[in-house]
C-alpha cells in the first residue's frame, strides 16, 4: 500500500508541475501591438546582427489578417533580406510565441496564375530551380526570372500603409491547399502584390489569385 500511495504522489506531483509550466505560459493578448513588435525585435536582432552577420541592421514592420488583427509581422534586413513571424495565441516553456517562415533570409519570384501552364524553371547557368504548374513567372528583358531577395511589400515601395497576409483557397494548384496573399488595400479591393493585381477579397473566399510562397511550421527549430 505504501509504495502504491508512494507512485500516486509522483504522478500528482508531476502532474501539478505541468499544469504550473501551462499556466506560467504567455498569451498574446496580454501584450500591445507595440510590444510585440519590440519582442520581435530583440530576438530578430539577437538572431540576425551577431558581430560575423552580412545584415547591417533590420526593421520590424506589424502585418494583419484578414480579420483586421495582428497576426503575423515581417522582418526586413539590411541590405537584403526578409523573413514572416508569425504570432500564436501562446507561449509555453517549451515553444515560443514567435515562429519564422524560414531559418533565414527569403527570396520569391513575381508570377500570375495562368491554369494549365507548366514550364521548367532555369537559373543563368541552366540549372533547374524548380517546375512551375500554373503559374507563369514574371520575367526581366532577358528572360530571366526575376527573383526578389526583398519581401513583397519592400519590392513594392510599401512604406506607410497597413501590411496585410490574406488567407485563401486557391481554384486552381499552386502548390497549397490554402494560401497567403500579400497585399494592401486600395479602396474597396486589394492590391495583391504576388502579381501586383486588383482583387475582391473577402474572409475564407475561394478564387485563382497568386499566393506567396509563405509556410509556418510548427517546429521548435523555426522559433524566433
Amino acid at each position: 500500500m505504501q509504495t502504491i500511495t508512494k507512485f500516486f504522489t509522483c504522478v500528482v506531483a508531476a502532474a501539478a508541475l505541468v499544469s504550473v509550466g501551462l499556466n506560467n505560459g504567455c498569451t498574446a493578448s496580454m501584450y500591445s501591438e507595440e510590444q510585440h513588435i519590440q519582442r520581435i525585435r530583440e530576438r530578430a536582432e539577437e538572431r540576425f546582427l551577431g558581430e560575423e552577420s552580412e545584415y547591417t541592421g533590420l526593421e520590424v514592420y506589424p502585418v494583419y489578417n484578414e480579420q483586421d488583427e495582428l497576426k503575423y509581422a515581417l522582418i526586413e534586413l539590411e541590405s537584403q533580406g526578409f523573413t514572416y513571424v508569425y504570432i500564436s495565441d501562446s507561449e509555453t516553456p517549451w515553444s515560443s510565441m514567435y515562429s519564422t517562415s524560414s531559418h533565414g533570409s527569403e527570396s520569391w519570384m513575381p508570377y500570375r496564375v495562368k491554369d494549365g501552364l507548366v514550364e521548367n524553371i532555369e537559373d543563368a547557368e541552366g540549372n533547374l530551380i524548380t517546375q512551375a504548374i500554373n503559374r507563369a513567372y514574371y520575367r526581366d528583358e532577358n528572360g530571366d526570372v526575376i527573383i526578389y531577395h526583398q519581401s513583397h511589400f519592400k519590392a513594392a515601395g510599401i512604406e506607410n500603409e497597413r501590411r496585410y497576409l490574406l488567407l485563401i483557397e486557391p481554384t486552381v494548384d499552386l502548390g497549397y491547399t490554402s494560401g497567403l496573399i500579400p497585399a494592401v488595400k486600395r479602396g474597396e479591393q486589394y492590391l495583391d502584390l504576388v502579381d501586383g493585381t486588383l482583387i475582391d477579397y473577402t474572409p475564407g473566399m475561394s478564387a485563382p489569385y497568386a499566393i506567396a510562397d509563405i509556410a509556418f511550421i510548427n517546429n521548435s527549430g523555426f522559433d524566433l
